[in-house]
């Protein structure tokens, strides 16, 4: 399992289903593994939690908020989903396709500034989550391992709704986007994510597909239901997985809040991960 330091901070990002399997494929041997959950219970066997996570209500919760519902400052929260998967077989070269969908929600309260957003990443198992990790840093990063690319082996798809110095769109902080993060919070490749034009409690939906034949990590999210926009942004990246990351990963999600903050809920409907090596 992941190595975590429990973060002082509070924080709160809910995720209702996820259904994920994967399919290792050698030369000498076919490996799976899958799991799915439909209405996250206390009580859940198959997910680790850490920080301000919390599983209530058929929801994961990885942003804390005050008895009345309110979302509070700098928290963070990680839901890590059970076991360990192989990603990549050294000995072939082969490394895994994958594709996973999600529904999600971001509650800005209507606020103009609001953070500061989730990540759905995939980490060495030895990933460390400091207690110095909220804000920009989405429960992923601190300021030792945010720039240092060879510290903290990660690929991340970052839903960033606060503009940090790094970010692309810095010094506009209300500038809602979508990133590709490896092995650094610096993002190399961002679209606009039309978050701050959706009406409050909206429901988005996210696909993140990775086709290792092409090398081409993929990202595209929508508003399917939405008065206002509902185009598709897609977000594209050429990257390695075998070379970036271990043989090894684990797979979550992670959020945090900074001095701004929002309820933000990655939720119901996450239809399939899929991870195949050789297919």
């Amino acid at each position: 399992m992941a190595k975590l330091h429990e973060t002082q901070n509070p924080f709160a990002v809910f995720l209702m289903t996820f259904i994920f399997s994967l399919s290792l494929i050698t030369s000498v041997k076919s490996d799976s593994f899958s799991f799915s959950i439909h209405n996250f219970q206390a009580d859940a066997q198959n997910i680790f939690l850490a920080g301000d996570a919390k599983a209530s209500n058929e929801v994961l919760r990885l942003t804390k908020t005050d008895p009345k519902g309110f979302p509070l400052k700098h928290s963070v929260g990680l839901s890590i989903f059970e076991g360990v998967i192989h990603l990549s077989d050294r000995k072939t070269g082969r490394v895994a396709n994958f594709n996973t969908e999600f529904n999600f929600m971001v509650n800005t309260e209507g606020a103009t500034l609001h953070g500061d957003g989730f990540a759905f990443f995939l980490a060495a198992n030895e990933i460390e989550i400091s207690s110095n990790s909220s804000g920009g840093f989405l429960g992923l990063f601190n300021y030792i391992t945010a720039f240092k690319t060879t510290a903290n082996p990660i690929v991340a798809v970052e839903f960033d709704s606060f503009a940090n110095q790094w970010d692309p769109s810095f010094p506009v902080l209300n500038s809602p986007h979508i990133g590709i993060d490896i092995n650094s919070i610096r993002s190399v490749a961002t679209a606009p994510w039309t978050l701050d034009v959706q009406p409050i409690g909206i429901v988005g939906k996210a696909r993140i597909s990775y086709q290792s034949s092409s090398k081409i990590l993929t990202v595209s999210v929508a508003y399917p239901d939405s008065p206002v926009n509902s185009n598709v942004t897609v977000l594209s990246y050429p990257v390695d997985l075998g070379a970036v990351l271990p043989e090894w990963v684990i797979v979550g999600f992670a959020a945090a809040t900074g001095d701004v903050r929002e309820r933000t809920r990655t939720i119901n409907e996450a239809n399939a991960t899929i991870f195949s090596i050789g297919s």
